[in-house]
């Protein structure tokens, strides 16, 4: 039996992209990956992730992602935008392992349409779309795993490019702070930033003011 995960990383941040990945395994890795120490990338230190993440790779069928940066989030639902990498990831898939005959996806909008749209491109084995699949179902916690690991490395490098910005959660004071300094100095919000994000169009338009009324 061959069975897929799929979950996102990076839906909440204020900065950086979305990652969305599918992994596909034969049923019985399941086994070894709990015994590796596999479970939602929430509950694992980095330097862990970083180790499971090259198992993962070792004893993966197929892995994929599809990556959502800020402009294009800015510019749809991220409702729409996971969708849409349910869809096109399971296509990719079955063009290199031909069937899946199950896929466990972690959702955060609605699941009936999760399943909707795999049953719309012909995909006809079982299809668990929930909340918390992530906690419950091994594979997709692999996914989880690889797109956490994937943009944790992104975004390592962009703090090596424009700074140290925090979390990049709209929750974080320092990520706050950062944005606030960026538009104070130099009067716009870096590519990085998502701009649709309420938090930071407050920032942004206050901060904008007193940058105009300096110069």
């Amino acid at each position: 039996m061959i069975i897929a995960g799929i979950d996102e990383a990076g839906r909440g941040p204020v900065i950086g992209d979305m990652f969305v990945a599918i992994v596909v395994i034969d049923r019985e890795v399941e086994k070894l990956f709990q015994v590796l120490g596999v479970r939602d990338s929430k509950q694992l230190t980095p330097r862990k992730r970083e180790e499971l993440f090259g198992e993962i790779l070792r004893y993966s069928r197929f892995i994929g992602i599809r990556r959502y940066p800020p402009h294009v989030i800015d510019r749809e639902n991220l409702n729409r935008l996971f969708l849409k990498a349910v869809v096109d990831l399971t296509k990719i898939a079955l063009k290199f392992v031909k069937r899946i005959d199950a896929i466990f996806i972690d959702v955060a909008g609605k699941a009936y349409e999760v399943r909707d749209s795999l049953r719309n491109i012909g995909f006809e084995g079982e299809v668990f779309a929930e909340h918390g699949a992530d906690e419950r179902y091994i594979v997709t916690s692999a996914a989880s795993i690889v797109a956490k690991y994937l943009r944790d490395e992104y975004v390592a490098k962009l703090r090596r490019i424009y700074g140290d910005f925090g979390s990049g959660y709209p929750s974080d004071p320092k990520t706050i702070k950062w944005l606030k300094q960026w538009v104070r100095e130099k009067g716009h919000l870096p590519p990085i930033v998502r701009r649709s994000w309420s938090t930071v169009s407050k920032v942004a338009s206050k901060t904008l003011d007193e940058y105009m009324t300096k110069r």
